[in-house]
């Protein structure tokens, strides 16, 4: 056997090379399969979520078109079957909502049946025509071989921290305009970079924005990718909103970047409490810290979701029965989501008592909110404390104001708004509608206050058709006070 080996000592370690480099060319294929398969997976999420969250690409653009064949093409992939559908989603956006089913999304990325998608994924990422592409993540699956780009790619973190250093220093000396491109930088060496979006988020939206006032209307201009009317301040905030898109759309699966972006801006910085519920609403499809949902049952009570917060508090005791919040806060917000549904409720039946041509229906209409207004009463009175007594002023007062007691019922209000502060801004506006129905004068500050609602929501730049459009809807609403 020794002599054998001596004799063809040449001949096999040719072959122990040829089976060499042949195993290392299946297990670099294996690789570079993967590598390619992960970054079309990723874009496949990120093109999800935006078909979801944000609907900012256009319909012609390079990634909608791809995305269109993927969901296509989804439809008849075998473990995809029977999968739920939401209305206005395609398959693939329907199952990326659920971080479960990601298993299934990346076998599908991965699958021999997107084989030619996957192709064409990576020749326009090569090409930097993806607008949900166009990090360094996707370097390798652009260009192969030993280079000075792929080289300091393997260090990327390392660099993405030194940038980041650099962010901290302009900060602190006050260059906020040069901290936003070294932020981009920062996070597009390192697209996982969580810190660095929620951190650079907050500078945008919070630090930047302390000093500067609030931009009248008048003198905000319409910002037409945005759809909004920004000033200088105003602009800030929705570079916030930009950077932590961006981080979404790069880590669809990181709850903390949607809860920045409902609760830190939708919701504090600008009461914009429908988007606040939608962004919330995905942070806690993810796994979330147990503070998270309270957030969204808050924001869904000042958006007048109160059948949904009332339905997310129960679910919290629930599942979290001993904790402080399940027994002594979550019973509060309890009982005021249900006393705001008994005020809601009752209201829209007086509403439709007045508008019904029946007598005997007008009649069982306003016997059935009798109830339901001395429900409030009962929940207000039962909940004893600052909000409760001013839900109950505000009934005393809607009442002397249908007793034709307008005066009584102003000052009532007046009382109410000043001993609760959280309903300050809702019963001035109540108290500015009944001077107006009662022919009363409106005091200085309550016409500078209208002529201030009056202008909210208009500014320059802005297309005759939104104007028209935002100056009907903000007579519907006034309308619907009378």
């Amino acid at each position: 056997m020794l002599d054998f080996i001596k004799k063809n000592q040449t001949a096999l370690m040719i072959l122990v090379l040829i089976l060499s480099l042949t195993a290392g060319t299946v297990l670099n294929h294996k690789i570079r399969h993967l590598r390619e398969s992960e970054a079309f997976y990723r874009w496949i999420l990120a093109a999800a979520v935006n078909e979801r969250l944000f609907q900012d690409d256009d319909d012609q653009s390079e990634d909608a078109l791809l995305f269109e064949r993927c969901t296509a093409l989804a439809e008849n992939y075998a473990p995809f079957d029977n999968s739920p559908r939401e209305a206005g989603l395609s398959l693939l956006g329907s199952i990326a909502q659920n971080y479960e089913d990601d298993k299934r999304i990346w076998s599908f990325a991965e699958s021999s049946l997107a084989k030619e998608e996957r192709i064409a994924f990576l020749t326009l990422a090569k090409g930097q025509k993806l607008q949900f592409a166009t990090d360094i993540e996707y370097a390798e699956a652009q260009a192969g071989g030993v280079n000075v780009f792929n080289l300091f790619f393997g260090f990327r973190k390392v660099a993405a921290n030194l940038v980041w250093l650099e962010v901290d220093r302009y900060w602190h000396q006050g260059n906020v305009y040069r901290m936003q491109t070294l932020m981009r930088t920062c996070v597009a060496l390192d697209p996982q970079f969580i810190e660095a979006y929620l951190v650079g988020a907050w500078h945008l939206s919070y630090n930047a924005t302390a000093q500067l006032p609030d931009t009248p209307w008048p003198q905000r201009e319409w910002n037409a990718r945005h759809e909004q009317c920004l000033g200088e301040k105003e602009r800030f905030y929705y570079h916030g909103i930009d950077f932590l898109r961006e981080g979404i759309r790069r880590n669809p699966r990181n709850y903390k970047l949607y809860f920045d972006l409902g609760f830190g801006i939708y919701k504090q910085k600008l009461e914009d409490y429908p988007n606040a519920v939608k962004y919330l609403a995905e942070a806690i499809r993810l796994p979330h810290d147990r503070w998270v949902p309270r957030q969204l049952f808050i924001c869904q009570e000042l958006n007048g979701q109160y059948g949904d917060a009332l339905e997310g508090w129960k679910d919290y005791v629930d599942r979290y029965p001993g904790s402080m919040t399940a027994v002594e806060v979550a019973p509060r917000f309890i009982m005021r989501n249900e006393g705001l549904l008994f005020e809601t409720e009752a209201r829209l039946l007086l509403k439709n008592a007045k508008s019904t041509a029946n007598p005997g229906e007008a009649e069982q209409m306003r016997s059935q909110a009798a109830a339901l207004w001395e429900k409030a009463r009962d929940t207000w009175n039962a909940l004893d404390d600052p909000y409760g007594e001013g839900r109950k002023l505000m009934m005393d007062a809607l009442e002397l104001r249908e007793e034709g007691r307008y005066l009584e019922a102003i000052a009532t209000l007046d009382k109410a708004r000043w001993d609760t502060g959280a309903l300050f801004t809702e019963f001035s506006a109540l108290i500015m509608e009944i001077k107006q129905e009662a022919a009363i004068p409106l005091s200085v500050s309550e016409k500078k206050a209208l002529l201030r609602e009056s202008e909210v929501g208009l500014c320059s730049g802005m297309p005759e058709e939104e104007r028209q459009r935002r100056m009907k809807s903000a007579e519907t609403i006034e309308s619907s006070f009378h």
